[in-house]
C-alpha cells in the first residue's frame, strides 16, 4: 500500500514536469515579453511584472488586489478615477511592433474609458486600449500614435456583455492594427510602414494620464510584447493564462485542474 502511495505520487508530480515546463521554458524565454501583471499579490499596493523587465506597478484610489479574477486573483478597479501606475521606462518604449492584452471584466458601459494606455498628459502617444461607448453600448477600441492616433472605433463588431470577462488584444505589426476579442478578429486598419510614437511616460491601468476615466470593474492577466503575437499564441495566451517557471500557486492551481478533466 505504502509503495502503491509513492508511485502515484511520483506519477503525479512527472505529469506536472512533462505538462508545465514546456510552457514555463518557452515564455520564461521570450525577450519580447516586456510586461507581465497577474494580479495574485491579495493585497498590498504593489502589483509585481513576472516578466524578465521586473517592474512594479503601484495602486491608486479604490483599486485594489481581489480573488475572483479570471486566473488566480484579479486588480479590481472600484471607480474611474482608481489606476495602477508603472514608471516611465525603456522596457515599454516600444515603436516597431506590439502587442497589448488583458482579461477585462467591465461593470458599466462608460462613455470614454481608458483601460491600458502610455501616452502624455496631453494625448501624445503611445498606445492604449480604451473601453468606450459615447453614450451607445461600450465597446473595446485600440488606439496607436503612428504618429497621429489611429485607431478601431467604428470598426468593431463585437459588443462584450457586461459583468462577463473578455479576453482582448491590441496589435499593431508595422502594417496593420489589428484587435480581437475573445481570440476572433474583432477589427483591423491598414497603416503601412509606420513607427510607433512611443513616449517615455508612465503606463497607466485605469485613469489614464490625460485625466481620461479609468474602466471600472475588473483586469486580469496584462501582457505587453514588443512584436506582434500570431492568431495560434494569442488563443495560447487566452486558454492557458501567461504561464513561467516560478509560478503563483493560484496558477498552478488552475493549470492542474485542466490537467485533472
Amino acid at each position: 500500500m505504502v509503495k502503491k502511495y509513492f508511485r502515484l505520487m511520483i506519477l503525479h508530480f512527472s505529469l506536472i514536469l512533462v505538462v508545465l515546463l514546456p510552457d514555463s521554458i518557452a515564455l520564461n524565454n521570450d525577450s519580447s515579453l516586456k510586461l507581465y501583471l497577474a494580479f495574485d499579490e491579495e493585497n498590498g499596493k504593489i502589483a509585481k511584472d513576472h516578466s524578465k523587465s521586473r517592474l512594479e506597478g503601484r495602486l491608486s484610489g479604490k483599486a485594489k488586489f481581489v480573488k475572483n479574477g479570471r486566473f488566480g486573483g484579479a486588480l479590481s478597479l472600484e471607480d474611474s478615477n482608481s489606476l495602477v501606475q508603472l514608471p516611465a521606462t525603456d522596457e515599454l518604449n516600444i515603436t516597431k511592433s506590439i502587442t497589448i492584452a488583458a482579461w477585462i471584466f467591465p461593470l458599466v458601459n462608460q462613455k470614454d474609458s481608458n483601460v491600458i494606455g502610455r501616452r502624455t498628459a496631453a494625448n501624445v502617444g503611445g498606445y492604449c486600449i480604451q473601453w468606450s461607448g459615447l453614450g451607445a453600448v461600450a465597446k473595446v477600441e485600440t488606439w496607436i500614435g503612428l504618429p497621429v492616433w489611429q485607431g478601431t472605433r467604428n470598426l468593431q463588431k463585437t459588443e462584450p456583455k457586461l459583468e462577463k470577462w473578455h479576453h482582448v488584444v491590441a496589435i499593431y505589426d508595422g502594417n496593420e492594427i489589428k484587435q480581437y476579442v475573445n481570440g476572433k478578429l474583432d477589427a483591423y486598419l491598414k497603416i503601412p510602414d509606420r513607427e510607433i510614437a512611443s513616449q517615455k511616460v508612465e503606463l497607466h491601468i485605469g485613469k489614464a494620464q490625460t485625466g481620461l476615466p479609468g474602466i471600472v470593474g475588473k483586469i486580469d492577466e496584462v501582457a505587453i510584447y514588443d512584436r506582434a503575437l500570431t492568431k495560434d499564441e494569442i488563443k495560447s495566451d487566452m486558454q492557458k493564462g501567461v504561464f513561467f517557471s516560478v509560478e503563483p500557486s493560484e496558477k498552478l492551481a488552475t493549470k492542474w485542474a485542466t490537467l485533472k478533466r
